[in-house]
């Protein structure tokens, strides 16, 4: 089975729609995961509700940083995502949780840092809008025993290679959001999250892949066998570069959005 990788949506639900009904035609996806900043607030989800909006393939989402993370918590709570999975055919990925998906085991874990506001921690529901250290080791001790062949999280490990740079717009933004909050970004050549380096430390079984997005441009890298993936978040341009995951070869593959190109 191959599986469409996601960047981010930000609430453009109609066109993730439309997106994935073209993929499906041309690919054969049988799935699609999203990277996070899916849009999880009450009036992006309550819109795609009133219009009785279904994604075509199941959509395997996790959360980012710019949700609506108290509302999100509050939906879990009361098992609104069994509603969003029998209504719209979406299926959100807790932080930490792992899924098949044909011949793969795919672990999950959503969140990230803002580096253009402050943080909200929104610590009653254990949901802030970045990664609790409980939450990062409990995905490390899920993923060693699932042993996963594909790691889906909203950014990407700090300091480990990947070398993504910081945008100079938010070189303000980071020392006042991130380093005053006490949080380490990573060097700016090579920035991310550092629950995410440190899961990566923790890892018995590296995975075939690493896919994530957040950064808003295609980017990619080898670390030692594992490939890592950044999603951009177009939908709708036939130019662009489809990222893909072959369930069954384990493997990232790039296409061509219009294949009779």
């Amino acid at each position: 089975m191959r599986v469409l990788i996601v960047g981010d949506v930000h609430g453009r639900h109609r066109q993730l729609a439309a997106a994935l009904r073209k993929v499906q035609a041309d690919y054969r996806i049988g799935a699609a995961i999203q990277v996070g900043d899916f849009g999880f607030t009450r009036d992006a989800l309550g819109r795609a509700r009133d219009e009785r909006l279904r994604f075509p393939v199941p959509v395997h989402a996790i959360d980012g940083n710019h949700e609506d993370h108290a509302w999100l918590g509050r939906a879990l709570r009361l098992g609104q995502t069994r509603i969003w999975a029998e209504e719209m055919n979406l299926v959100y990925q807790p932080r930490g949780s792992v899924a098949r998906l044909g011949g793969s085991t795919v672990g999950f874990l959503g969140g990230a840092l803002h580096v253009d506001r402050p943080q909200r921690h929104n610590l009653p529901a254990q949901l802030p809008n970045y990664i609790l250290r409980q939450q990062r080791e409990r995905a490390a001790t899920a993923f060693n025993r699932a042993r996963c062949d594909l790691i889906v999280s909203h950014s990407c490990p700090s300091g480990i290679g990947i070398g993504l740079q910081t945008a100079p717009v938010h070189g303000p933004g980071i020392s006042l959001h991130v380093r005053g909050a006490g949080f380490d970004p990573g060097p700016a050549d090579d920035c991310g999250e550092i629950e995410l380096r440190r899961l990566w430390n923790a890892l018995a079984f590296r995975p075939r892949g690493w896919a994530f997005g957040h950064f808003h441009r295609p980017h990619t890298a080898l670390i030692e066998q594992t490939r890592f993936v950044c999603v951009d978040d177009e939908l709708e341009s036939p130019s662009r570069l489809l990222v893909l995951w072959d369930t069954e070869e384990k493997k990232l593959l790039s296409c061509p959005a219009d294949p009779s190109a």
